[in-house]
């Protein structure tokens, strides 16, 4: 299909983003049931104010944790054995140390502090398994007694939470392993990368020079539209969702791609389902294998401050540079975020080690060679703006061991853009676009496979 320009169709409307903020507020607020060990039931009112799902700090208190709270921040402790940091209005927290994100953000309103329900119904459950169970069709927190437990079976179960693959945990998913000591980390490394880091040619200078790829086995692509289910993701002034344009785009790249026979494709989602952003990278990396392949996650922009934005942009995942790329990490780090006006643009700096991190796995001068083609394919057809290749702490690239970009096609908030995202015609474009990016790139990655088979292995 040939990917002449698509026209600009402006179109005025009454609905805002806040007024749907507003019409979700005045929905009947859910409850989260709790049950303990002893029998006991209790019920806590969740609120949903700021488009996600909080409960009051002094819940935890009820469940056994100590409670202490300072101008900027919240400190919480178990059995003499367990610390927990929060910041207000940051999704970072540290637990014994270890830096976790969550998708939105503790706040104070008034004299009640309030902290995300993801922090019971996920993380909780996640690292402390035999004290913690989430019940989420029957939204019940089932919680054992804390004061019961001797230090001997907190760190038991904290262990148990360290041999499972943390998809909210971002030290641990950017090292790629969880309690494994240094030496045992170097294979799975070398897995994820699809051969050893000195034969598969990653140094800036590797990609600059790599010729065509000898590589003769199947590479895999994995399709990520953004948002899903219960998750919009950015909203149009008309109500396009930006689950819907992700999810368009995604479908037809899948189709554009599949008749590749040296491909082998897969879309983490197909329909209008919610996907954990934490999960997408790892089910990513896992779907690859050592096989060489990338990841694409489809998004699209919004900045309602400032409605005559517009344009696309391509993200690969490094430290973010500019406000505007702090910005765009803020917002995509926080799915349930209906409203980016609260993202925290300082947030990032507890990620400065991570970053450091990612060296090991070297895979960013490829990802910026991906977005660079990427970019390049949707000027030859997109009516507005190149705002060009930009990096950024971004959630869903940390577990995906592999070249990875996040696309923003255009601006939801523009009204004329807005309206053009939501059409087929763009929609296939785009599609068409990125997967001549995609196959553009494969013509060189990966490089130095040397005997045209299967990657070298360490």
């Amino acid at each position: 299909m040939s990917r002449g320009k698509t026209g600009f169709c402006v179109l005025l409307t009454l609905v805002a983003v806040g007024l749907m903020a507003e019409s979700a507020v005045a929905q009947s607020s859910p409850r989260l049931e709790i049950e303990r060990g002893d029998g006991s039931t209790s019920s806590v009112s969740v609120r949903l104010d700021r488009g996600y799902a909080v409960v009051p700090l002094s819940v935890l208190e009820d469940l056994g944790w100590s409670v202490s709270e300072d101008d900027g921040g919240v400190t919480l402790g178990a059995a003499d054995e367990i610390v927990v940091s929060m910041r207000l209005s940051s999704p970072f927290f540290r637990w014994d140390g270890v830096v976790l994100q969550m998708t939105d953000s503790p706040y104070r309103a008034g004299a009640q502090t309030l902290v995300p329900l993801q922090f019971l119904t996920d993380f909780l459950p996640r690292r402390l398994p035999g004290l913690y169970e989430f019940d989420g069709e029957r939204t019940v927190l089932r919680a054992g007694d804390l004061s019961l437990l001797e230090a001997g079976e907190l760190d038991a179960m904290e262990a148990a939470a360290a041999g499972v693959a943390g998809t909210a945990v971002v030290a641990e998913a950017v090292s790629g392993a969880t309690a494994e000591p240094e030496a045992s980390r170097e294979p799975e490394v070398a897995a994820g990368s699809t051969a050893g880091s000195t034969s598969i040619g990653n140094s800036a200078e590797d990609v600059q020079n790599a010729g065509p790829s000898s590589y003769d086995g199947v590479r895999v692509v994995v399709i990520d539209p953004g948002h899903g289910g219960a998750d919009p993701g950015a909203l149009g002034l008309d109500g396009q969702r930006e689950k819907d344009v992700a999810l368009g785009i995604g479908l037809r790249l899948a189709e554009h791609l599949s008749g590749e026979p040296a491909l082998e494709v897969h879309l983490l989602r197909d329909d209008d389902t919610f996907v954990d952003v934490w999960e997408r990278g790892q089910i990513a990396t896992d779907l690859k294998g050592e096989r060489p392949g990338i990841f694409v996650s489809i998004h699209a922009n919004s900045f309602p401050a400032r409605r005559e934005a517009r344009g696309f942009e391509t993200y690969f995942l490094s430290d973010a540079r500019t406000e505007h790329e702090r910005r765009v990490s803020a917002i995509e780090n926080a799915p349930l975020t209906m409203n980016p006006d609260f993202a925290d643009t300082e947030q990032l700096e507890d990620l400065d080690f991570i970053l450091r991190d990612l060296k090991n796995y070297e895979h960013a001068h490829w990802s910026a060679n991906l977005a660079g083609l990427v970019q390049g394919e949707l000027d030859d057809f997109h009516p507005g703006p190149n705002r060009g290749v930009k990096q950024g702490v971004l959630a869903v690239l940390t577990n995906a061991l592999m070249p990875s970009v996040l696309v923003e096609v255009g601006y939801l908030s523009n009204p004329a853009e807005g309206q053009v995202l939501a059409t087929d015609d763009f929609q296939e474009s785009s599609a068409e676009a990125i997967g001549d990016a995609v196959l553009a790139f494969f013509e060189r990655y990966p490089p130095g496979s040397g005997t045209g088979g299967s990657p070298e292995k360490p």
